[in-house]
């Protein structure tokens, strides 16, 4: 068993949330979500995403439409000079893609089914997963790392002990070091591409292209 494989076992197995009775989580009765496969080595760029949905479209299921998947292929578009139309594809490009929680958010408007969308989920649900987040880091092995959204790079400058602003329009554009494995590897955040149409969609793609212009560092001895 690798230590990917050994890390989304621990996920399936995993019941902190529910037994701790976490509040806009909802943990599965039966298999949660999880990529169909292992990422390639060694990832060219890693994102990592806010929580999958309860119900509806999810980034690897491409048996319906997904707006972070489609998002996000749009803007690796232009960085890659490349068009992304699979999963698959995404995967064999060393891309890869997991979420800072890994169990799902309740819907925030119950009474709204028209209006509603996923919780943000909570800082617990943040804490409880952030080590399976590291883990999942760590047997990828990525060249960088974006954060897609405030939750996700908070998780991550918990996780590295990163000091730095918690809003995106603070920390989008800026690049830290942290060091993972042998090496030191550039980290960012930039907006959720989940819409596609907002107003920071552009920022989205400059953020990629600034982070693929860097490389990582071998620590010192």
């Amino acid at each position: 068993m690798t230590d990917w494989e050994a890390t989304q076992k621990e996920i399936q197995a995993c019941r902190r949330c529910e037994e701790r009775r976490v509040p806009y989580l909802h943990v599965p009765a039966t298999e949660k979500r999880k990529p169909p496969w292992e990422p390639v080595p060694r990832v060219c760029l890693y994102f990592v995403s806010v929580a999958p949905p309860w119900g509806g479209a999810y980034f690897w299921d491409e048996t319906a439409g997904d707006a972070v998947r489609e998002g996000l292929f749009r803007a690796i578009r232009k960085p890659l000079a490349t068009e992304v139309t699979t999963c698959r594809q995404f995967r064999d490009l060393q891309l890869f893609l997991t979420p800072a929680v890994k169990c799902p958010s309740a819907k925030a408007k119950k009474d709204l089914p028209r209006q509603s969308k996923d919780h943000a989920p909570s800082t617990k649900a943040v804490e409880h997963c952030a080590r399976f987040l590291h883990s999942e880091l760590t047997a990828a092995n990525p060249e960088r790392i974006l954060a897609l959204g405030a939750v996700p790079f908070g998780s991550l400058c918990d996780i590295f002990e990163v000091a730095a602003p918690r809003q995106v329009a603070r920390f989008r554009g800026q690049v830290w070091w942290i060091r993972l494995g042998k090496s030191e590897v550039p980290m960012a955040g930039t907006y959720f591409p989940g819409n596609n149409r907002h107003k920071g969609f552009d920022m989205i793609v400059e953020d990629i292209e600034r982070l693929l212009k860097l490389a990582p560092r071998t620590r010192d001895a």
